[in-house]
């Protein structure tokens, strides 16, 4: 506590500085906190070290990005779905508006790093009044063919470090990055927001789905848990949660089991051809250090990693994973990737038989279906109780 008061102070005698001052004076008091933040010392490493996978190391730059795209972009089991027999009657769809690109476009930052177009977005922001007609022609065309053109669906693959990891010559403990064509990504937010609309106004995704959808954030999602922990342990009942982590995040989104999901959920075939062709044939070329790979055709790409769109068509990918009810006897809820399914009863050896012989067939024969794999060292099994010998 005393370190934290004596870094505050110096953040203070910081803005005292005339500075300090005038940025303090234009943004207000509640802008200290951000203040503070530009005063951390920021993270600095050196170039990718030799990666290791395996008994293998590799030590020349086309080896490390091989490794990562390998890490990033896993092959996945091919699905074991039955394609639904009797197709749902479709949601109205409707053609796209100028004003919906406006709220996008305005909604955007404007500086955030551009990918092969390289123009960023606040050149859009500028030129919208001069080209807003010709940009609604471009996008509903896209929509209407069902095309997402190629040079939106080539990224630039920036390597970055995951904060706090023990050993940074493993591929897993880097993240990609992907850098998109600015207007393409300024569709896909146009589409995101639609989906999210027709989610949110039909009731299309369970109401413990968070990340991703407007107004559910991870809060209310440590909010559901907690309750539930809550009203157990009032009842002076045991909690068990199996956390599971999806292996490939948005990569591990395979395009035949998303377009069965979208389809179950009524979503119209004309944004499902859009979104299939987005997901199809993307390129990237990455990039770590001073290192650079040509651009090349990405094998086992789902949903870009920089995209707007990707978090929502993840939300509708594992619906199905996550649609249980949160009741006295347990419940299940996801922030993207992160899935957890918990149990409540009045001893552990209760909980882990309903795991073992419900949810964990139910979660494995999912993962078939979709062709999906969760990634076994992050998955944790956690007992919650008040007394340590009920454990």
């Amino acid at each position: 506590m005393q370190q934290k008061r004596r870094a505050w102070t110096r953040t203070i005698e910081k803005a005292k500085s005339s500075h300090w001052k005038q940025f303090l004076d234009e943004a207000g008091e509640g802008k200290l906190w951000k203040a503070a933040t530009y005063m951390k010392p920021r993270e600095t490493w050196d170039c990718v070290p030799a990666l290791r996978v395996g008994s293998e190391e590799c030590t020349q730059n086309e080896e490390k990005a091989k490794k990562f795209l390998d890490a990033f972009f896993p092959a996945m089991s091919p699905p074991e779905f039955n394609p639904p027999t009797t197709p749902a009657t479709e949601l109205p769809w409707h053609p796209i508006t100028e004003s919906e690109i406006e709220r996008s476009l305005k909604a955007a930052k404007g500086n955030t790093a551009p990918g092969e177009d390289t123009l960023p977005m606040l050149v859009w922001k500028k030129l919208w009044g001069h080209l807003k007609a010709f940009i609604v022609s471009i996008f509903t065309a896209s929509v209407e063919l069902g095309h997402h053109p190629r040079q939106w669906r080539s990224a630039k693959i920036i390597v970055l470090r995951n904060p706090g990891k023990p050993d940074y010559s493993k591929p897993g403990a880097y993240r990609p990055i992907s850098l998109l064509n600015t207007l393409g990504k300024l569709l896909e937010a146009v589409m995101a927001r639609r989906l999210s609309y027709l989610a949110e106004k039909h009731g299309l995704l369970p109401n413990s789905q968070f990340g991703g959808r407007p107004g559910r954030t991870t809060e209310q999602a440590l909010l559901v848990l907690s309750s539930a922990i809550d009203k157990a342990w009032y009842k002076h009942k045991v909690v068990t949660l199996i956390v599971f982590d999806l292996k490939g995040a948005f990569n591990g989104v395979n395009k035949t089991s998303l377009d069965a999901s979208l389809q179950a959920r009524r979503i119209p075939i004309v944004a499902r051809k859009w979104i299939a062709s987005f997901m199809s044939d993307r390129h990237a070329r990455i990039g770590f250090d001073d290192f650079r790979t040509e651009t090349a055709l990405l094998l086992n790409a789902g949903p870009a990693q920089g995209s707007p769109l990707s978090p929502i068509l993840f939300a509708f990918f594992n619906a199905d994973l996550v649609d249980q009810p949160v009741d006295s006897q347990g419940g299940a809820s996801a922030f993207i990737d992160d899935y957890v399914r918990w149990r409540v009863g009045g001893s552990v050896q209760e909980n882990l038989t309903k795991i073992q012989s419900e949810d964990v067939p139910r979660i494995e024969k999912w993962a078939r279906r979709t062709g999906s794999c969760f990634v076994a060292e992050k998955t944790e099994l956690i007992h919650i109780t008040r007394k340590r010998g009920d454990c």
